[in-house]
């Protein structure tokens, strides 16, 4: 508690610096009366209140209001008292509710949200983060004109233009922002952005090698345009980094796709503060926004397909024993025994089940007869081949399908099976598991899955009428 305390009264000189700083620089990249291209101070009032809650206010309003004073004192040759007096409460209200509805609702969200990049998280950022940012143009410029602050021939131009410049800072700097915030604060204190979350983190050789490049081209294209009398059509050559940005997002962690996003970022702002771009301020505004969000949807690909995969698995396999579930063997058999007959191929099913499963449920309960088919599976598992699979029929039924094997080799299937249960007991159960097997071929004919399954499943009793019953 002692080191949160001594630590927690440096977030709010920090909060402040980063918003006045960030500030000077938005009014270093204005192009256009009161519209910047990247308006950084949304991203920071966005990262605080989503840290540091309602606590991040105090330290917001203040910078409000000194960013209404810079405003004032830029635009004014002498300050006007009222007017700064009533415009910096009506910023300072505006801007921060604004920002606090999609901050304080994903907050909200935080605690029920995967530790991953998903879809869901990157949908409700982008999509609440755009809600907040218009909020802020429109409010904000309506606030700021009825104070006599603003003065704009075309207010809806001039909400467009506030609404773009806040949003392409928020998408691209907040998640930053974010992590900042929370190295500065003690553990308990911050709240974690967990879907942005970098964790430990280090620039590996092939990581440098593509973000190099991408800053490169970046780099090379806005020179040109810079160069060749901002030629528009270079600009538009900026989907090239964006193509470099998801090579990166694809092939690397998640810290060097934000490395690359940032980079990209403070390139094109750089550009921006270098000449005055115009009209083009809109394509960099694009890129950015563009850049970052193909990069936060990409990375959610990888959670997609792990959930994709988890349903596959659910699908196609036996929850209980990890065997192929009786649908998907059977399509997965069908196609397998129709290639071998056409390629003249031997191909063999065994079908086998547990020994006495009932008296296994009755003296170690369900439980027991569980570990029991578990354990038939592990091992017959150890016994196949690459091309061999295992399914479960129904309860205590099970086949195995051996295709390209005669019946000479399924019989040494079925002793290595037995061999395997009869060389240790079960752990949990204190002794050992048996099981009945039926071997049925298909050889020069063309019989059916479920010929070959039927004359299987009556071998498999007839086995298990002429062996001793398990004990």
């Amino acid at each position: 508690m002692q080191a949160g305390t001594s630590r927690s009264w440096l977030l709010h000189p920090l909060l402040l610096l980063l918003w006045l700083g960030s500030f000077l620089l938005a009014a270093a990249l204005e192009h256009a009366p009161h519209a910047s291209l990247w308006f950084p101070p949304a991203a920071v009032t966005f990262a605080g209140l989503y840290c540091m809650g309602w606590r991040a206010v105090p330290a917001i309003f203040v910078a409000c209001v000194l960013g209404t004073y810079l405003t004032e004192a830029a635009n004014q040759d002498e300050v006007r008292l009222g007017v700064l007096a009533w415009s910096s409460v009506v910023f300072a209200l505006v801007h921060t509710g604004a920002y606090a509805l999609p901050a304080m609702v994903l907050r909200r969200l935080a605690p029920s949200a995967p530790t991953e990049l998903t879809l869901r998280a990157v949908s409700q950022f982008l999509v609440l983060g755009a809600l907040g940012a218009l909020l802020a143009a429109g409010l904000g410029v309506l606030g700021l004109s009825q104070t006599n602050l603003l003065e704009a021939p075309d207010l809806f131009e001039l909400v467009s233009a506030w609404w773009i410049g806040d949003y392409a800072a928020l998408v691209t700097l907040a998640p930053v922002l974010a992590l900042v915030l929370r190295r500065a604060g003690a553990d308990g204190e911050v709240k974690r952005f967990p879907a942005f979350e970098w964790g430990p983190w280090r620039l590996r050789n092939s990581a440098a090698g593509k973000l190099a490049l991408l800053f490169v081209v970046t780099l090379a294209i806005l020179v040109g345009y810079l160069e060749l009398s901002n030629s528009r059509a270079l600009l538009v050559m900026l989907v090239l980094p964006v193509v470099l940005q998801l090579w990166v997002v694809h092939t690397e962690n998640l810290a060097s796709a934000q490395m690359g996003l940032l980079g990209f970022s403070l390139l094109t702002v750089g550009a921006a503060a270098a000449v005055d771009v115009g009209d083009d301020a809109l394509i960099l505004q694009f890129a950015a926004i563009s850049l970052a969000a193909n990069s936060y949807l990409s990375l959610a690909a990888p959670a997609l397909y792990a959930a994709n995969k988890r349903l596959r698995e659910l699908v196609s396999h036996d929850g209980l024993t990890g065997a192929l579930s009786r649908t998907f063997f059977e399509d997965r058999a069908a196609a397998e025994l129709a290639s071998g007959l056409r390629r003249a191929r031997p191909t063999s099913i065994i079908m086998l089940d547990v020994d006495g499963l009932k008296e296994l449920n009755d003296t170690h309960g369900h439980a027991g007869g569980d570990a029991a088919l578990r354990e038939l599976v592990v091992r017959c598992k150890a016994c196949l081949g690459q091309e061999d699979f295992i399914g479960r029929l129904s309860g205590d039924e099970f086949a195995i399908f051996l295709p390209g094997s005669d019946d000479a080799k399924a019989n040494k299937v079925v002793q290595a099976v037995r061999a395997q249960l009869e060389a240790s007991p079960v752990q949990s159960l204190g002794r050992g598991v048996s099981a009945s097997f039926g071997i049925a071929t298909a050889a020069g004919d063309s019989p059916t899955l479920s010929q070959l399954l039927q004359t299987a499943d009556q071998a498999m009793y007839a086995d298990k009428r002429a062996r001793p019953r398990a004990p």
